[in-house]
Order: structure tokens, then C-alpha cells, then sequence
């Protein structure tokens, strides 16, 4: 009974910390107008909030259905390990299972702390005999943000925040995958998520580039530089060397790169389709669409996979290709729209200020479209479960022939 009072209460807290957040995002992004109602504008941001807020909560229950049984038999230091464990890449799966074991015979309640510590550290920084290589990767790390700063400074300075935050964030992924891996291996989401994610980065920052040289009206602040790079940086270390939560589902890695791929074709194919001249806009699609491909593909998925893990994994994979190429598609469009006197996303004649093309795309394609679509993706996968039962496809597992 207290496990499933903590489980109700635990996802009644983050309901409402998610419900919180996402009202802070859309009051930054939306701040209420002069003449807009304090408390309309309040009650229907927190409406809007709960969507998102919902889907976090149901995120929450399923992921202690899948671990209650297990977390209540571990103490704190247990725990601990486990959440180390879980972290580890393949080559070093038996390593942790070693571990786990070991602590099981460590009895005084001190000590066991101390192993789990020992542990998780060792795991996060694990002791390797090619420490010459990880001092090498972080020297070459530095040296690239470094030159990264001269390069932009001396070409594009308007580009020199973004490059050495970027720079910086691959630099560190880049380390830290050195210190972990025994060896190089293949990217664990599959060669062509590889491919398609770098492709989308590489497109995103020479189309960046070309139009802050290009066009003097364009502008790139800090805040946009820096969510820019942290974006690019995520999609790139999804791409290369996910998390291995990520990659249990072959079936969710093909959908999530088939369908995201499709967005931002589709993207591309309703702008050349539209009448500009007409005020016919991408705002549609770029709401709808996401939304609508997410909440089918992780439903599918899931009834498939008869995992609702599965599901979401297929809705991150959507995201990722999606965001990375529709970045790049977008904001092509956009200032194909906006040097046509029309918005992109509404339609409506520019009559403020001009420059905004790269900021708006940096909000739309790599901000609003994961926050407002991935919520839609917990749904479906949730109403997926309903085909073999929700418990069973949240505790069960991703089946062996579609697994890694």
C-alpha cells in the first residue's frame, strides 16, 4: 500500500512540476498583452500546461511499475549501483553485474555505501589503460574550441558564441565517450541514424553560416546562439552514442528515422507547394504534423513491440531526424517567406522588426516542436499498451529479434 501511495504521490509532484514548468516556457515565449486578462491568460496557460503535464505523470507511473518490484527490495546503496549499472555501455554490461553481485555480500550498512560510491564512480570514470587516448581527445577538445573562437572571431563573429559553445559541448561528449568505451564501435543507433544526423547538423551549421553572412539584417543573440549549439550538440550525441535505454528496439530506431525523415521532406514538399503570395503558411504543418506522425508512430510501435518503452523510443528517434532536418528545410523556407513580406508560420504580412528568420526557426524546430509533439507520443504509446495489457507492456521487454 506505501509503495503505491508513493507512486501516486510521486506522480502527483511531477505533474506539477512539469504543469509549472512548460507555464514558465510558454510565459517567456508568449508574455500576456497589455490588455489580455491576468487570469485568463493564467488558466489557460495552465491548460495548455497540462497536456505535457499529464504525459510526465503517466512517464512517472510506468516507469515504477517497471522498477517497484525491484526497488523495493534495494536499500540506498543498492540503488545507487543500480542507477551506476545502468549507465554502462555493452562491453561493459558483465563488469556491473559482477558488481551488483558483490555488493550483495557486503553486509555493515557503512561499507556498502562505500562499495556502491566506489562503484558508480568507477563507473562514470572507469579506470582504462588507453588514458593517453582520453588526454588526447580532451587536448584536441581544447584546442578546437580555442581555434573555434579565433576562426568565428576572424570569419563570422556573429557566429563565435555558437561555434565554441558547440565546440565545447562535442569536445566534452566526445571525451567522455573515450573514457567509457574499451574500443571503437559502431554507432549503437544504427548507421544510417548516423548519417542522417550528422548530415542534419552539418546542414544546420553551414545554412547558419551562409545566412548571417549573406543577409546583414539577419541576427543570432547569445540566448539562441547558446540553445543553437545545445540542440546541435544534442542531436549529434543521440545520433552517435545514445543512451543504451535508446537502442533496446530495432523496429522503434527504423520507424522513428523513416517518419522523421518523411516530416521534413514534407516540410520541404508544403512550402514549395504553397501560394506565398496567398498568405498560405507552414503553420499547420509544423504543428500538426509532428503531432499527429508521433502520437500514430509511437502507437503503432508499441502494439508491435507489445512495449511501451518501445513506443517512446520510436518518438525520440522521430524527433531527433525530424528536428535536425526540418531545422535545416525550415529555415531555408522561411526566409524564402520572409523575403516575400510573409510569415512563415501564420501567413500574415512582416511589418515589425526584420532579422528574427534564425531565432524563430532555433524556437520552432528545436524548442516547440519536441515540447509539443513528445506529449502527444506518450499518449499513443499509453493507448498502445491497451492491446496487450498496460502493466504487461511496461514491465515487459523489447523482443529478442527486434532487439540489438
Amino acid at each position: 500500500m506505501s509503495g503505491s501511495r508513493g507512486m501516486w504521490s510521486g506522480a502527483a509532484l511531477v505533474f506539477a512540476a512539469v504543469d509549472v514548468a512548460y507555464m514558465l516556457l510558454l510565459r517567456s515565449s508568449s508574455p500576456r498583452g497589455p490588455d489580455e486578462d491576468l487570469l485568463a491568460y493564467t488558466v489557460s496557460g495552465a491548460i495548455a500546461a497540462s497536456l505535457p503535464a499529464l504525459a510526465a505523470a503517466l512517464v512517472w507511473i510506468a516507469w515504477r511499475w517497471r522498477v517497484g518490484d525491484r526497488l523495493s527490495g534495494m536499500d540506498g546503496p543498492a540503488r545507487l549501483l543500480a542507477a551506476a549499472v545502468a549507465t554502462l555501455p555493452a562491453d561493459r554490461r558483465d563488469w556491473g553485474a559482477a558488481m551488483t553481485a558483490e555488493l550483495a555480500q557486503v553486509r555493515r550498512r557503512r561499507e556498502r555505501w562505500r562499495f556502491a560510491a566506489g562503484c558508480a564512480r568507477t563507473a562514470v570514470f572507469p579506470p582504462r589503460g588507453h588514458r593517453a587516448l582520453v588526454a588526447a581527445v580532451a587536448a584536441l577538445a581544447v584546442a578546437v574550441v580555442a581555434g573555434s573562437w579565433l576562426a568565428a572571431g576572424r570569419a563570422l563573429p556573429e557566429l563565435r558564441v555558437f561555434a565554441v559553445t558547440f565546440a565545447g559541448l562535442v569536445g566534452l561528449l566526445a571525451t567522455v565517450a573515450a573514457s567509457r568505451a574499451r574500443r571503437p564501435r559502431r554507432p549503437a543507433a544504427g548507421l544510417s541514424i548516423a548519417v542522417v544526423g550528422l548530415a542534419g547538423v552539418a546542414a544546420s551549421v553551414a545554412l547558419t553560416g551562409y545566412y548571417l553572412r549573406t543577409d546583414a539584417s539577419v541576427v543570432l543573440d547569445y540566448p539562441n546562439a547558446i540553445m543553437l549549439a545545445v540542440g546541435l550538440a544534442i542531436g549529434l550525441w543521440l545520433s552517435l552514442v545514445p543512451p543504451r535505454a535508446l537502442t533496446t528496439s530495432r523496429r522503434a530506431r527504423r520507424a522513428g528515422l523513416g517518419v522523421g525523415v518523411a516530416i521534413a521532406g514534407g516540410l520541404a514538399l508544403n512550402a514549395q507547394l504553397n501560394d506565398i503570395a496567398a498568405g498560405q503558411s507552414l503553420g499547420m504543418y509544423v504543428i500538426a504534423v509532428p503531432v499527429t506522425a508521433l502520437f500514430l508512430t509511437a502507437f503503432f510501435v508499441t502494439v508491435a513491440d507489445r512495449s511501451f518503452w518501445a513506443g517512446l523510443q520510436s518518438a525520440v528517434w522521430t524527433v531527433v531526424t525530424a528536428c535536425l532536418l526540418g531545422f535545416a528545410v525550415y529555415l531555408v523556407e522561411a526566409f524564402r517567406y520572409w523575403r516575400a513580406g510573409v510569415h512563415p508560420i501564420d501567413g500574415d504580412g512582416i511589418y515589425g522588426a526584420t532579422g528574427t528568420q534564425l531565432q524563430e526557426a532555433i524556437g520552432w524546430m528545436l524548442a516547440a516542436v519536441p515540447l509539443i509533439a513528445l506529449p502527444f507520443a506518450v499518449f499513443g504509446a499509453a493507448l498502445g499498451t491497451l492491446s496487450s495489457g498496460p502493466r504487461a507492456a511496461v514491465t515487459g521487454v523489447v523482443p529478442t529479434s527486434e532487439s540489438n
